[in-house]
């Protein structure tokens, strides 16, 4: 399967790997001729500021497991992000940590990518390494997304929940220094407790344990830090309990969670709409989400990409931007604050 097909058809889900459980090599998904329908089972997206209750489902006319051959030719697109007013983010967000509001919060902006194709952004995505969560979705409405995530946000197979928080994030060069930072450590560990908590309330008591508490992801433009926690899904529940529970993902808003979304609400330029968001596929008792980060958004002045990261007492403003700097690298080439693919 060409990427340049994909781009002549209606409606469509391609599914990196991990949807799949199979190697970064082999085993996407495609789901071609989808239509909305209220069934548990399909493919499942919801945005950030959506209510899991109310997450979408499609189902698709035919399935089939392909190979994408990044067939189209690597284009040149300007990227630009705004710096306004982030500093005094972090600032505002570290005084709300010293009041005692949050203890940290997920602060995110989007770049603009006005000139790109759903297929150069996948290409972008995958040419220095295929992401686990990696996909390409055209609705029928027009609504499209590319992403490059590698966040697992929960796993429901066999009975057992498993979900990987994502939290501290390095270019590879100094990768020794994310080993050794309190500061990501830290961040990682709040959120660990947070998905803990939540997974709490659809397992069986006592089940939910923490397998890894911190772990070492490594893509081709950044190293990443994951913890692993699972829980035994009770008799009652499904993959929909488990959305209703974890969603929005706490590694996506900071902690204690609804303290952190009021802070997004309050800083942020705009909604963040399905950037931060979900996508899953069900199927029946089993399902694969993933968080959408690294993931572009089509819009009427062409694509948006989110970067963002964990503000912490401990966060410099500096070091921040120059953390979403990294996650922007997975699909942009930066030279001196300017972005370009």
């Amino acid at each position: 399967m060409n990427l340049s097909e994909l781009e002549r058809m209606p409606s469509f889900a391609l599914l990196g790997p991990g949807w799949s459980g199979a190697s970064t090599t082999e085993g996407w998904t495609l789901l071609s001729d989808l239509q909305e329908h209220t069934g548990p089972d399909g493919l499942v997206l919801l945005g950030f500021e959506d209510a899991a209750d109310a997450a979408r489902t499609w189902r698709a006319g035919s399935e089939c497991s392909v190979q994408p051959v990044l067939d189209v030719p690597q284009s040149v697109v300007n990227a630009s992000i705004s710096r306004e007013g982030y500093d005094a983010s972090v600032c505002a967000i570290q005084a709300a940590i010293r009041a005692g509001d949050v203890y940290q919060v997920c602060l995110t902006r989007q770049a603009a990518l006005p000139s790109a194709s759903g297929a150069a952004l996948l290409r972008q995505l995958c040419a220095r390494g295929v992401p686990a969560y990696a996909a390409w979705v055209r609705l029928p409405d027009g609504t499209e997304l590319v992403s490059g995530s590698p966040e697992l946000f929960f796993r429901v197979a066999d009975g057992i929940v498993h979900t990987m928080p994502m939290k501290g994030t390095a270019a590879p060069e100094r990768e020794a220094e994310l080993d050794s930072s309190e500061k990501d450590c830290a961040e990682l560990a709040m959120i660990t407790d947070l998905l803990r908590n939540d997974l709490r309330a659809v397992c069986e008591p006592k089940t939910v344990c923490v397998q890894n508490a911190r772990m070492k992801v490594r893509l081709s433009y950044a190293v990443q830090t994951v913890s692993h926690i699972t829980g035994t899904l009770a008799a009652s529940n499904g993959p929909r309990d488990v959305l209703q529970a974890l969603h929005p993902g706490g590694s996506i808003t900071g902690a204690p969670k609804l303290a952190a979304i009021e802070k997004i609400r309050l800083l942020e330029p705009g909604p963040r709409g399905l950037y931060t968001g979900a996508l899953g596929l069900v199927r029946g008792p089993h399902a694969v989400f993933s968080l959408l980060i690294r993931t572009a958004v089509k819009a009427r002045d062409g694509w948006h990409y989110g970067v963002g990261g964990g503000v912490t007492i401990d966060s410099v403003p500096r070091d921040e931007w120059a953390e979403m700097l990294v996650k922007l690298s997975a699909v942009a080439r930066v030279e001196h604050g300017q972005a370009t693919l």
